[in-house]
């Protein structure tokens, strides 16, 4: 033992450390642990269809089970002011009639309809019958929340919204998350929570300037952005010299890669996953010093009900990487460097592809499959 711990503080003298794994962004499941399948209609046809609707209480159950450490959700009033849980103006695309299951056929916004005829009328859209249940009000999801230890980030301008937030979660179980400078100054004087502000998605905006608006809420605060153009290396690391969180929100497929890549401390996403570091894999693959002519495709025989494949891969050139038939990652290095990623699934056979570009050169990869 002693042996050891001399290695460990050599290498530290020398400059070099253990090998780890890198610490993970924190997690939030946009719109909650939503999931989808493709459903076959009477015609052939395909469509992907909710099972575990976007939104909803059991999309809080469901972002648990895959590990995640909070839900994003969205805040709407009812036209007689009571607050529910909803993405849309509309409610047309997430919800069914509930008589008969029908879409339906004329726009409903939500600040025009009464709230118990909201609940009465109409379901939430799933494939699966036992999801179709009613639009959850804000309580009833933070009531979730809060039974299964998750932070709720509030995606809303409404400040009553953060009353109850307040009340229901204390200062560290929510956030409050908008572009809109005076409503963040309410949620400020109700609760030390975590502040995240969209700084607005202008190309040029000056680091300077979001730095001046975060300072003026004062406490915790932090910056989340859809533009991937604005979150830099160097904007994410000016934002964090300072002390403030940076999101990255709903980047695509490819773009997520980058994120991580510039130093994003929280990751709102659809679709990413990455393991705990004491998490163990139920599927391995390992592979090294893989050139143009050594391709690695990888298709498991094990169907998942709710899993994560998660790349770890060491390279220099192009390659390019496809998770599960359908996660696309065009990925460039000039000089050798690592890349960590990896996305949620269910009902699925993990499989990986990874091409690598003439000169180009994957030192390792590491493939894993976790079962939730």
């Amino acid at each position: 033992m002693k042996k050891f711990l001399l290695i460990i503080a050599l290498l530290t003298t020398l400059g070099v450390s253990a090998k780890r794994m890198p610490e993970n962004p924190l997690m939030i499941a946009h719109r909650g642990g939503w999931t989808e399948r493709v459903v076959t209609a009477p015609d052939g046809t395909t469509h992907k269809a909710f099972v575990v609707p976007e939104n909803s209480v059991a999309a809080v159950a469901m972002a648990k089970r895959f590990g995640y450490a909070g839900i994003e959700c969205d805040v709407k009033y009812t036209a007689d002011s009571v607050m529910v849980i909803m993405h849309d103006r509309t409610i047309n695309r997430t919800v069914r009639h509930a008589a008969d299951y029908s879409r339906l056929t004329t726009p409903i916004k939500v600040s025009e309809i009464p709230f118990e005829e909201l609940r009465r009328d109409y379901v939430l859209a799933s494939d699966d019958p036992a999801m179709r249940v009613p639009v959850p009000t804000l309580e009833e999801l933070l009531a979730e929340c809060k039974k299964q230890g998750m932070i709720a980030v509030l995606h809303s301008k409404i400040p009553a919204s953060y009353v109850v937030a307040q009340r229901m979660l204390g200062d560290e179980g929510w956030i409050a998350f908008n572009s809109y400078d005076d409503t963040l100054v309410e949620a400020r004087k109700i609760s030390n929570c975590l502040i995240l502000l969209d700084p607005g998605m202008q190309k040029n905006q000056s680091v300077e300037n979001t730095i001046n608006r975060l300072e003026a809420f004062g406490g915790r605060c932090g910056v989340s952005s859809m533009n991937r153009r604005l979150l830099t290396k160097e904007y994410c690391h000016a934002i964090r010299e300072k002390g403030f969180e940076v999101q990255s929100s709903i980047f695509k497929t490819p773009h997520e890669v980058q994120a991580l890549r510039n130093g994003v401390t929280i990751l709102l996403t659809d679709f990413a996953k990455l393991p705990e570091p004491s998490q163990k894999s139920l599927l391995k693959l390992r592979k090294r010093n893989r050139r143009a002519s050594q391709p690695v495709i990888k298709q498991w025989s094990e169907e998942i009900e709710c899993g994560a494949l998660v790349l770890e891969i060491d390279f220099k050139g192009e390659v390019e990487i496809i998770l599960n038939g359908e996660r696309r990652y065009p990925l460039t290095r000039s000089v050798r460097g690592t890349d960590r990623f990896g996305i949620r699934f269910t009902e699925k056979k993990p499989s990986l592809s990874v091409a690598i570009s003439e000169g180009g050169i994957v030192r390792s990869l590491r493939a894993d499959v976790y079962k939730y």
